[in-house]
């Protein structure tokens, strides 16, 4: 059986980005981050940032009602004030598992763009970047380094009238309005990783909307863009979750987990993942004003990360004051406590 591009095998998703449209992206972490520097930070689900170490790097969700099909944008850019001038970057790493299928074939990137009044960039450029290796799963930093085993950045070939020539890092101008970019590359034979990279580099200094808009990121198989592929909130959630996990504390009484009291002020609680995970997760906990329920009374509790976590269930600590032995319910206290698991590239 052959699919809509000729190759053999039958279609499933179409598009190869997770959470490329910001209008479904769960942005389980928060709608907002401000101050990323050299630290590689993830932001809307699936999507990191990272710049210099003196950058001031903001990404936020931002309504849009000019594209018909989409009501939210990823904003990124430099935080007004800001005078550094090294790289800023955007992207993605897919999972090696679904890299394999993309093996010599050919494959188009293709997003939709806007540049705020004070993009500082020559010319507007955004950097364009499809990047390969022939490792296995080495992760977003080191494709940011350029540290993956076999790493290439891959020839492009802009598919737009106002376009850079072919290169491995399309300076893309970015114009005032919302338009669609595409470009068309071919994934090695031997390619194991791939990820896409925008980036940027900044001059002067940022006025208040030094930034671009992004959104429909679509990466698919063949030579040209084709009509985005919407998918259902709840199947880009449950895919967003296989890399990330996010509970935020809830309401006063509601339970998020069962454990036990191990001693008598030390608890273990269990917390079963809604899907299984790319990798154990490295959890990590805002303690808010989670309680514990002793014996049906909310008892305070201040929570920490469990050491024993699976692609399956997650276990976190408390140690407020109960009967060593006995049964025991995580539950929110009404503040702004969350808890994170993470399983990113």
């Amino acid at each position: 059986m052959t699919n809509y591009y000729g190759y053999g095998f039958p279609a499933n998703f179409r598009n190869l980005i997770d959470g490329g449209d910001f209008t479904v992206n769960p942005w389980q972490r928060g709608t907002a981050f401000t101050g990323i520097a050299n630290t590689l930070t993830y932001t809307a689900d699936r999507w990191f940032a990272v710049g210099g170490a003196a950058s001031s790097i903001s990404v936020s969700r931002a309504a849009v009602s000019a594209v018909l099909g989409f009501a939210q944008a990823l904003q990124f850019g430099r935080a007004a004030a800001n005078t550094n001038t090294a790289v800023i970057s955007l992207g993605q790493v897919l999972e090696s598992a679904d890299v394999y299928r993309l093996q010599g074939k050919q494959v188009t990137l293709s997003f939709w763009a806007l540049a705020g009044a004070n993009w500082s960039p020559v010319n507007g450029n955004l950097n364009v970047q499809l990047n390969t290796g022939t490792g296995v799963n080495e992760g977003s930093a080191s494709m940011i380094a350029g540290t993956w085993a076999g790493y290439q950045s891959r020839q492009l070939l802009p598919n737009q009238s106002v376009a850079p020539a072919a290169g491995s890092n399309i300076a893309q101008p970015i114009a005032a309005t919302w338009k669609q970019y595409s470009f068309t590359g071919v994934v090695p034979t031997n390619a194991s990783e791939l990820g896409i990279q925008l980036n940027a580099t900044p001059v002067g200094t940022a006025g208040a909307a030094d930034y671009i808009q992004i959104m429909g990121v679509q990466l698919e198989l063949g030579s040209a863009a084709s009509v985005f592929e919407a998918r259902d909130i709840q199947v880009e959630t449950e895919i967003c979750q296989r890399y990330a996990w996010v509970t935020p504390e809830p309401a006063a009484g509601v339970i998020v987990g069962s454990g036990m009291n191990t001693g008598a002020a030390t608890q273990v609680f269990y917390m079963a993942t809604p899907v299984q995970m790319f990798k154990a997760p490295t959890v990590t906990v805002t303690a808010g004003t989670f309680k514990t329920n002793q014996a049906g009374t909310a008892t305070a509790t201040a929570i920490t990360a469990g050491t024993t976590h699976t692609v399956n269930a997650i276990s976190i600590n408390g140690n407020s004051a109960g009967t060593a032995g006995q049964g025991t319910l995580l539950q929110g206290g009404g503040g702004a406590g969350s808890i994170v698991a993470s399983a990113d590239l």
